[in-house]
């Protein structure tokens, strides 16, 4: 039988560490499989995955927040400079009077 029969049989499954075919009993064949275990096979699957998107995400918002924050604080800065001038032009028109 070859590599990719045995694949598609289910007995056994590739072990990427050492790049051979490796048995694998069946889930109804042991009776100390739990929930707990068969999780880790889930996290060793998805989690690089899920961490690379989220830590992509954080750092992507991170960015744009810093990115806003500056733009908001330069606007905030215009707007004070422009009443900062228009109390002083208003106060040189009082002290003319």
């Amino acid at each position: 039988m070859s590599k990719l029969a045995l694949l598609h049989s289910g007995k056994f499954y590739l072990n990427r560490s050492s790049r051979t075919l490796a048995h694998c009993r069946y889930k109804s064949q042991s009776a100390h499989d739990s929930p707990r275990l068969e999780n880790i096979g889930i996290f060793r699957a998805y989690g690089k995955p899920v961490a690379t998107i989220f830590l992509w995400s954080a750092l992507a918002y991170m960015s744009l927040q810093a990115v806003w924050s500056k733009l908001y604080f330069d606007e905030i800065k215009l707007e004070t400079e422009a009443r900062i001038d228009d109390l002083q032009d208003e106060l040189k028109r009082i002290e003319r009077s």
